[in-house]
């Protein structure tokens, strides 16, 4: 991959991360929080309640709405590795992306964004495929043309991106290794 390829590209994994990490605390993760700390109208945090009252009315993200909405059994584990692995890796990954200094992400980088992209784009293709089949008298397919094309699809879209350039940039690594073998 061209050098300037790459770091255009590196750009576009920091802007993710940059916006990704104010969605996990303000939206994301917010049910792990204390209700006192949010929900009621005097808490120091209800901003965080006014923005997912918005968020499930404007969006009808079955994901985050309140009961009777039934929540699949595999979202609470996505939440729990939204909190212990997307939330590390995104902090590591702006520091990485931000202080390589033009000269590029390490091996040992590549390879655990690659791990990263590979169970984004999962449990994101997950998600997509339950909010496909959410009943259409309680999500319109217009609110699910939003869900899926706009919201979860360019989640997916840089989980897709990020997976495809850290395999290239790891295969080329590994090919380069093996040309030495050859000659040696």
């Amino acid at each position: 991959m061209v050098a300037s390829t790459r770091h255009w590209l590196d750009k576009v994994y920091l802007v993710y991360f940059l916006i990704y990490i104010p969605v996990l605390f303000c939206v994301d993760l917010v049910p792990l929080y204390p209700q006192s700390l949010w929900v009621p109208a005097n808490s120091p945090l209800h901003v965080l309640y006014d923005l997912r009252v918005y968020y499930i009315t404007t969006y009808n993200d079955q994901f985050f709405a309140p009961p009777p909405a039934a929540i699949p059994s595999f979202f609470p584990l996505f939440a729990f590795l939204e909190l212990t692995f997307h939330l590390p890796v995104s902090l590591w990954a702006v520091g990485q992306l931000l202080g390589r200094d033009g000269r590029g992400l390490s091996g040992r980088a590549e390879l655990l964004l690659l791990v990263y992209g590979v169970e984004t784009a999962l449990t994101t293709a997950t998600c997509m495929y339950e909010a496909y089949l959410w009943d259409p008298a309680i999500v319109s397919a217009q609110q699910k043309v939003v869900l899926l094309g706009g919201l979860y699809g360019g989640y997916l879209a840089v989980a897709v991106l990020l997976t495809a350039d850290m395999y290239a940039r790891l295969l080329k690594r590994v090919d380069a290794v093996d040309g030495r073998k050859k000659v040696q």
